[in-house]
């Protein structure tokens, strides 16, 4: 039975893990196919395409699909990274067991900008706008959750990754004339800070053992 467990919080890990794998390389590639693509006047969804472009998934070429295909495998492997974090009943608490269902609509929202790229429009605008908002919620909460679980110092490191992801919704809201800061470069600082969160956790998953031993020595620093 503690193989099984310990099998189970590895795939865990390993779900994180290759998520974020999956999103920077497809993501990467698909920048570098796009040279037209500019961080201060672009979102990264226009590599997609433009609204109305045809074929829907590949408005743009290579690119366009790399970037659907990389935003739909990273959700869907993230969907699962949230349900074996459920299975492995980390999160017992009410806000953890919040936690495990926004980090699973968050993923739900990635895999769906793929699968609802910018050349369908609204549909799109809408799911981009559930990903981004909640990923400061998703970080706070997992900050708290695995924070009790892994001590002091990673509870710091993540609620710095959850400062430093706020910063375009501030940029947005105090300086609203810093127009680069809230298109791609926006992003990408929002989901640099998600998915280093991910493999961070995911990372400590693979090397745990015993969340019972976790919880017991936690409870000395937290």
């Amino acid at each position: 039975m503690k193989l099984k467990y310990r099998t189970s919080l590895k795939i865990c890990g390993l779900c994180g893990i290759i998520s974020t794998i999956i999103f920077f390389i497809f993501i990467g590639l698909a920048i570098w196919l796009s040279p037209w693509f500019s961080w201060t006047d672009h979102f990264i969804s226009d590599i997609a395409g433009s609204l109305g472009d045809t074929p829907i998934w590949a408005g743009r070429g290579v690119a366009s699909i790399l970037l659907n295909s990389g935003l739909i495998l990273a959700g869907l492997i993230g969907i699962i990274f949230a349900f074996m974090i459920k299975k492995t009943r980390l999160f017992q608490s009410n806000l953890g067991k919040i936690g495990i269902f926004v980090l699973f609509v968050d993923m739900s929202a990635l895999c769906g900008v793929g699968v609802f790229p910018i050349t369908l429009g609204t549909i799109h605008y809408g799911l981009s706008i559930v990903l981004f908002c909640l990923i400061p919620i998703c970080l706070y909460i997992i900050a708290h959750e695995f924070g009790n679980l892994y001590g002091k110092k990673l509870w710091f490191l993540l609620n710095l990754i959850l400062v430093i992801s706020l910063i375009p919704a501030c940029v947005l809201i105090f300086l609203p004339n810093f127009v680069g800061l809230t298109k791609a470069i926006g992003e990408m600082i929002m989901l640099l800070s998600f998915y280093l969160t991910i493999i961070i956790l995911g990372i400590q998953l693979i090397k745990t053992t015993s969340v019972e031993k976790l919880k017991d020595s936690s409870k000395k620093v937290i």
